[in-house]
């Protein structure tokens, strides 16, 4: 498949996938609190594998180390910067769904939501731009953190005053989105001649901070045992993360392999032709 229509595809399905769970599991609250609180943690470890397994090595073979980690350490700050600007920016607690909130707070998590959708879309799009592997990894990853991200939004959004199905059309306009910001990003550095391994060392930031700044605090702040089932299902995620990463290079790269062995032997008969004229 075309790499664009392929990004077009994962851009569909990861702001889709996201309200479909959560739309289903609005009305179970108690599993929708069981997947809060355990699927949370487990996108953390998806997140933490795509970053450090994947991205990062693959920047440093693209181009020099540190431009890689600059990249990633730009990408944390600026991150932090535009949470620091919205509150609701990234905020998926479990007890989100206990705390009654007021609708004014609603809408303050619908317009995070908008601005959410858009940064994971350009992380989206940049994966793409890297590779189609890639890109399928990050899709994974962004699955695996908006599905309890968006059950604990529909659930402010619902006390706040919101009908469910002013909720469900409001988030899907807002998942849009996230569509148009893979498709800019994606066609803007089509166009741009990118220093790759800043593309690689941005979104690896990206990924690092939505682990490292709330989800992991989030673990430690929540679980009552030392070492309780959500740090079990942080290194489920982890491994989870691992064997995708693998998978994905092992059966895509073949493509990209006997793609690049075919343009190698086209080099050396041309090579050879001119050694013979």
């Amino acid at each position: 498949m075309d790499t664009f229509a392929l990004l077009i595809l994962a851009s569909i399905l990861t702001g889709i996938l996201s309200l479909v769970v959560a739309s289903v599991l609005l009305t179970r609250s108690h599993w929708a609190n069981y997947l809060v609180k355990f699927g949370t943690p487990f996108a953390a470890g998806v997140l933490l594998v795509a970053a450090f397994r994947d991205l990062l090595p693959h920047g440093v073979e693209e181009g020099s180390a540190s431009n890689v980690m600059t990249g990633a350490l730009v990408s944390i700050l600026f991150f932090f910067l535009i949470e620091k600007g919205f509150k609701s920016f990234h905020h998926h607690h479990e007890e989100d769904l206990d705390q009654p909130r007021n609708k004014t707070q609603g809408w303050l998590f619908l317009i995070g939501d908008f601005f959410h959708n858009a940064i994971d879309g350009i992380a989206l799009g940049s994966a793409f731009l890297i590779d189609s592997e890639t890109g399928i990894i990050a899709a994974i990853a962004l699955i695996a953190h908006d599905i309890p991200l968006e059950i604990g939004e529909f659930g402010v959004q619902l006390r706040s005053g919101f009908t469910k199905r002013q909720i469900i059309i409001r988030n899907l306009l807002t998942s849009t989105t996230l569509i148009v910001g893979s498709i800019f990003a994606y066609q803007v550095g089509s166009e741009i001649d990118l220093p790759m391994e800043y593309v690689y060392g941005s979104v690896a930031g990206f990924f690092i901070y939505l682990a490292l700044s709330d989800i992991i605090p989030t673990i430690h702040s929540s679980e009552k045992a030392r070492y309780g089932l959500q740090t079990g299902f942080l290194f489920f995620g982890l491994l989870f993360g691992t064997t995708v990463s693998s998978f994905a290079h092992s059966y895509i790269d073949v493509g990209h392999a006997h793609h690049d062995h075919d343009d190698h032997d086209d080099h050396d008969d041309h090579d050879d032709h001119d050694d013979h004229d």
